[in-house]
């Protein structure tokens, strides 16, 4: 007897994922030799070329749904980390921020951003999802990541910021979890912001974010950017049997998971969206970042349109200039002293004096959505 055959849809949508990152310790070594060589070319004689501001940022460009994929979970990004994978036909990644001020505490935040962050890429690649086509839950896969951090009783103490966007490729659905100050835009398809979402805040400069305080007797944090140490989980389960509430956190007046806030988009051919940690947004203005990705996607769109057989390379490196351009205008952004900052315009609306750009670490994740070519496929 022949198997009747089931018809499994295919993914209406296929995205490119671009990453930039750099971290303030390096961003500021390398602003100071720049700087050195602005001198030392003023002193010189002759002509003199204008000395390009390339920052040593970090990028990574993914075409999702074609070719083989491989699942990032951490990043060293100074206390900023972020991830990305794959469950069915979701994509999802975030970014988190370790909360500078446990510094002061000897408690290394980076190790907490970035063990969070594995954590996450294991909840959602271990989300139970019965159908191809079934969506991914960026506030279930927090919860459930953040619960397994506290499960595992791992030494990563401290306190991050997480923002988690899951992109269904069945529907081109966008849903999102953010907790605190990490924020993402969604740009339509001429690169003009149609969603810029807003930072989670108990006051200025105060974002909401998950903290597992520190032991009593709990050592210090082996310090030092240079130590990319992070913790991997050792179990993620999909259905608990008691699942973790965080009352013990509520209670003394932490935030849990459940505080995220929650969204929905459904994306369209061409459209972009850039989530990133506060690096990104207290420095660079909306319009700023439009124009970025206008100049890119313009440029894409032509190389696609002469249709060579380079193009496809040449579109992968040029949305990785846009994510790389981006997070650049956000260094170029906080070294200058008198800039009228997205950072200094919330300061001033909450009775701060403020001036310049606010030196951070800087994490962007640019996801480009694109019709799919591939149709529907007989399933035996």
């Amino acid at each position: 007897m022949v198997p009747p055959i089931h018809r499994a849809l295919a993914p209406r949508f296929q995205a490119v994922l671009a990453s930039a990152w750099i971290s303030k310790r390096v961003a500021a070594k390398y602003v100071q030799g720049y700087i050195e060589q602005i001198k030392e070319q003023g002193q010189a004689q002759g002509e003199r070329e204008a000395i390009a501001f390339a920052p040593p940022i970090q990028v990574q460009v993914l075409d999702i749904g074609e070719g083989p994929y491989e699942a990032l979970d951490a990043v060293n990004g100074g206390e900023d980390s972020l991830f990305h994978a794959r469950n069915k036909q979701n994509l999802i990644y975030g970014v988190s921020d370790g909360v500078g001020g446990w510094n002061e505490s000897g408690i290394d935040p980076s190790l907490f951003s970035r063990s969070l962050t594995a954590y996450s890429a294991a909840a959602a690649e271990q989300s139970f999802l019965l159908h191809d086509s079934d969506e991914a839950d960026p506030k279930d896969i927090m919860r459930r990541a953040f619960a397994a951090m506290r499960r595992d009783e791992i030494p990563a103490y401290g306190s991050a910021t997480e923002l988690i966007l899951s992109l269904s490729m069945a529907s081109g659905r966008l849903r999102t979890a953010q907790l605190g100050d990490s924020t993402y835009a969604v740009l339509d398809a001429r690169q003009k912001a149609r969603y810029v979402s807003t930072e989670q805040q108990h006051r200025f400069n105060m974002p909401f974010q998950l903290t597992i305080p520190p032991a009593e007797d709990a050592p210090p944090s082996p310090a030092g950017e240079d130590k990319a140490q992070f913790f991997r989980p050792r179990t993620i389960e999909a259905g608990e049997q008691e699942p973790d509430d965080f009352a013990d956190l509520a209670a003394v007046g932490f935030d849990t998971p459940g505080d995220a806030q929650e969204n929905s988009h459904m994306l369209l051919h061409n459209e972009v969206v850039v989530a990133a940690t506060d690096g990104l947004f207290d420095n660079v203005r909306v319009d700023e970042i439009e124009k970025l990705s206008e100049r890119f996607m313009l440029a894409i769109q032509k190389i696609q349109h002469a249709d060579s057989s380079q193009s496809k390379s040449a579109t992968s490196d040029l949305f990785g200039g846009l994510a790389y351009s981006i997070a650049a205008q956000a260094v170029a952004n906080y070294i200058q002293g008198d800039l009228r900052s997205p950072f200094a315009e919330r300061a001033k609306l909450a009775g701060y004096s403020f001036t310049g750009g606010k030196p951070d670490d800087v994490t962007v994740m640019l996801a480009w959505i694109k019709d799919a070519k591939s149709p529907l496929k007989p399933k035996l």
